[in-house]
């Protein structure tokens, strides 16, 4: 589906709303409409798509970028003198039900379209509902993510030693994935009790026999973000690290057969959830089964008790389940699935085992 497509259909979902225009302005909103990664700062970036047409709106200094993006919509864009809202008024051209995505505009950006007039509706829903169901290239696009993912944890894998640090191992792995094309990535590879802090920040530690360590590894390639954990041992798993990995593996397994068409985010949540708590001697269930991916690192729906927000074809969801021993470490394992019409679909290949790190490897 091209860009073009994709503001078709968003232009098709405002008039059905009865919104006049829609205003897009988070970067990964925008880059699924436009194919165009914004980085805004402090400027206003912004697609508006109205009934009959809209524009890309944009600082002249990247307007060159700009008509280098896939979209055949018009680039408009505002000087240094200006904060491109005379601009987007233009385009605008006095609609008053206007659709936001309000999560991400703010409060001044919001008092600046009502002082003019415009009678602001939430439009957050109406954009993730485009964005949260992938077609046929962004699952391509996923899938090669995992790809790069995957080489990269192979070989930091096969390149770890006791006696490596931490921050060391982290930063090894994120200029790899950097020159493999990622723009962004989120090594967190933690050692020993560190791991049992799911979002902890690496650090100093060195590598040490007896270690678990716990690698997820994420990074955006192409626009779309792949999120994969696997875990090892420095020497054999102690007896606590293989009960906690057979828990994880079969409350992962549990979850991705429950990930379906009609099946709520909270359902593959509980899936999980049933099994790691029922081993709750080995440690915590700290979070949900995980979250939706694509241009974000985090989508909806999450995967989470609460939600009910029914799977469709398309969704892309991190099936995330850990268990965590305070001062002993954790065990998380991750996979990207593809929601289907029929079975969920991996979209990586990376083999799922406990690795082991020879203490004796020169």
């Amino acid at each position: 589906m091209s860009v073009d497509d994709r503001v078709a259909r968003l232009r098709a979902a405002a008039g059905e709303a009865g919104l006049g225009a829609v205003l897009v302005t988070s970067p990964p909103s925008i880059f699924y409409l436009t194919g165009l990664d914004a980085e805004p700062f402090e400027r206003l970036y912004a697609v508006a798509v109205t009934a009959r047409g809209g524009a890309l709106i944009v600082p002249a200094l990247d307007r060159e970028g700009a008509e280098r993006a896939p979209t055949s919509l018009e680039v408009v864009d505002y000087s240094a003198a200006s904060d491109g809202f005379p601009e987007l008024a233009g385009v605008l051209d006095g609609v008053r039900a206007l659709g936001v995505e309000q999560e991400h505009l703010s409060l001044a950006r919001a008092r600046r379209l009502q002082d003019a007039g415009a009678e602001l509706h939430d439009a957050q829903a109406l954009v993730m509902g485009l964005r949260e169901r992938k077609d046929a290239d962004e699952l391509a696009a996923i899938r090669h993510a995992c790809t790069v993912v995957v080489d990269a944890m192979e070989r930091m894998f096969s390149g770890l030693r006791v006696g490596d640090v931490e921050r060391e191992v982290n930063a090894r792995i994120a200029f790899e994935l950097a020159s493999a094309g990622a723009t962004e990535s989120h090594p967190l590879i933690l050692f020993g009790p560190n791991a049992s802090r799911p979002h902890d920040a690496p650090g100093d530690r060195t590598l040490a026999p007896g270690d678990v360590v716990c690698a997820d590894v994420s990074a955006r390639i192409g626009g779309y973000w792949a999120d994969l954990t696997r875990c090892a041992t420095v020497g054999p798993p102690t007896d606590w690290a293989q009960r906690a990995w057979v828990v994880v593996r079969d409350a992962q397994a549990a979850a991705i057969e429950a990930a379906r068409v009609g099946a709520t985010a909270q359902d593959i949540d509980a899936a999980q959830r049933s099994i790691v708590e029922a081993a709750s001697d080995l440690g915590a269930c700290l979070h949900g089964a995980g979250h939706a991916v694509g241009a974000e690192i985090h989508e909806p729906p999450f995967l989470v008790p609460g939600r009910d927000a029914p799977l469709a074809p398309g969704h892309v969801l991190t099936i995330e389940p850990g268990l965590y021993a305070e001062g002993v470490g954790g065990i998380r394992l991750e996979d990207d699935v593809a929601v289907t019409d029929g079975d969920p679909l991996l979209l990586s290949d990376m083999p799922l085992e406990l690795r082991e790190v020879r203490v004796d490897q020169p």
